[in-house]
């Protein structure tokens, strides 16, 4: 995605109750091409290349995190817009957190129950 601007997706995270079958499900379905990472000694993470974007991730779901779908929407910052979510009502899920080399992040829920995270990239 050329140039986002602030609250399109970015990034979209998938959470699986199984990686293998995931992976290739979406392969042979939809010829989207998967590349390892490790986030850490013991969680495998996945980025994927869907045909048109945005880009993504595939990891295992985890107590905390339940099998499904986390859209990434851009902001110009992590701090200004947890501030503006929690005075609308938002209640924040994960605070600010970063992610090495690439920027931060926070997951909060929309009133009516809707789970997606904020993303602030480095400069």
């Amino acid at each position: 995605m050329a140039n986002p601007k602030p609250g399109s997706v970015v990034h979209v995270e998938l959470a699986s109750n199984d990686l293998a079958a995931s992976r290739k499900f979406l392969k042979e379905v939809f010829g989207w091409k998967f590349k390892k990472n490790m986030m850490g000694p013991d969680m495998e993470y996945w980025t994927f290349e869907a045909p048109s974007g945005p880009m993504g991730g595939l990891m295992a779901s985890m107590p905390e995190r339940s099998a499904g779908t986390l859209n990434y929407l851009l902001v110009k910052s992590v701090d200004a817009t947890v501030k503006k979510i929690k005075a609308k009502g938002g209640k924040i899920l994960m605070d600010k957190q970063e992610i090495p080399k690439i920027g931060w992040c926070a997951i909060y829920e929309v009133p009516g129950g809707i789970m997606q995270a904020i993303f602030q990239p480095k400069m």
